[in-house]
């Protein structure tokens, strides 16, 4: 057993959090990364993605197991030899955990969520500050967020956040997540490779014309009189490249299947606009002329499907998106971030 100390999360309420250290695992990552069928090359050493592949690993060992199903950079870095490579241009820091659940099994995520540190260690000790509740009592029970201790350094601890998004990935545009999540096992314990492509590839930012010249690569086209729309950050660019580097067009398991992304975006004409602006935008993005040759040309023959994928199932605009907003604007809600005092 180790100490039990009292994190100081909120210094202006005094609201502190138990936690027992050293933080250790019980369940060696490296374990848990073998029984998911993971590659060799994924990095175990990045705090945040060795609690990841262990609350997958505990969540699946639960009688009856617990469909969870990782998503965004953490399910990259599973994924993707380019996220991991240290050398690469691919590579980038993660500071969170993006999870998708069942909503019907919501209860019984939280329960596994709040306790998994008692079976797996002091490293999977995941709690909810004041702030979180209050996020997670106004999200109509769909978005939930917990906190976890993710390094220490003195009388420092390090803290992430972990995101629990219940049946729909719902951000600019809503993607259903149901069957993926129950399908999750056969991903390696993420979502499948079309399904994290389409996430990424689904923002979009509506915002003053004279930020233009701060965010010039990103910029999409302009929207009304005076303002501009924006694609993905050069993180969620990463993530694209660093998928079609990796995985091919096709049906199988490791590949990104082309009907699911037909599907999408033949049902949804905001979903169909958002991502045939975005390609058009990662396909001049300097992070792909950085590239080595080799991937960079492989990167735009994938590309070039995708979009090809689009423009065969191009669907009807509907009377309500004429000159309107086809996107849901994206609010962000502060977590604690950095690291917090022991005391």
């Amino acid at each position: 057993m180790g100490e039990t100390v009292q994190l100081l999360v909120d210094p202006l309420r005094g609201e502190r959090i138990p936690l027992e250290l050293p933080l250790t695992f019980a369940t060696p990552p490296t374990t848990a990364a073998r029984d998911l069928g993971l590659g060799p090359w994924v990095d175990l050493t990045d705090p945040l993605v060795a609690r990841a592949v262990v609350l997958l690993r505990e969540a699946r060992n639960l009688g009856p197991p617990v469909p969870l199903a990782l998503l965004g950079g953490a399910a990259n870095r599973c994924r993707c030899p380019a996220s991991n490579a240290a050398d690469g241009a691919l590579r980038r820091p993660l500071h969170d955990i993006d999870v998708a659940c069942l909503l019907k099994e919501v209860r019984r995520v939280r329960a596994f969520v709040e306790t998994v540190h008692e079976r797996a260690g002091s490293a999977m000790r995941f709690f909810e500050t004041q702030g979180d509740r209050i996020f997670n009592a106004t999200g109509e029970g769909r978005r939930l967020r917990y906190h976890l201790a993710v390094g220490q350094d003195g009388a420092r601890v390090a803290i992430g956040t972990m995101d629990l998004l219940c049946d729909e990935f719902r951000f600019c545009q809503r993607l259903d997540l149901r069957d993926d999540v129950r399908g999750s096992s056969a991903q390696r314990g993420t979502l499948p490779l079309a399904d994290l492509l389409l996430a990424k590839l689904q923002f979009i930012q509506r915002v003053p014309g004279e930020a233009r010249e701060k965010a010039a690569d990103r910029v999409l086209v302009p929207f009304g009189r005076r303002d501009v729309l924006l694609g993905p950050e050069a993180k969620d660019v990463q993530d694209v490249l660093a998928l079609l580097v990796d995985h091919d067009l096709d049906e199988g398991p490791d590949g990104i299947s082309p009907s699911r992304l037909a599907d999408v975006l033949g049902h949804g004409w905001g979903w169909w606009k958002t991502v045939s602006l975005n390609l058009e935008m990662i396909e001049r993005s300097p992070i792909l002329a950085r590239l080595p040759e080799a991937e960079a040309a492989r990167v735009r023959e994938r590309l070039g499907r995708v979009a090809e994928v689009a423009r065969r199932v191009e669907p009807k605009r509907p009377f309500a998106f004429l000159g309107g907003m086809w996107w849901e604007e994206v609010d962000a809600t502060p977590a604690v971030e950095g690291t917090v005092a022991i005391g």
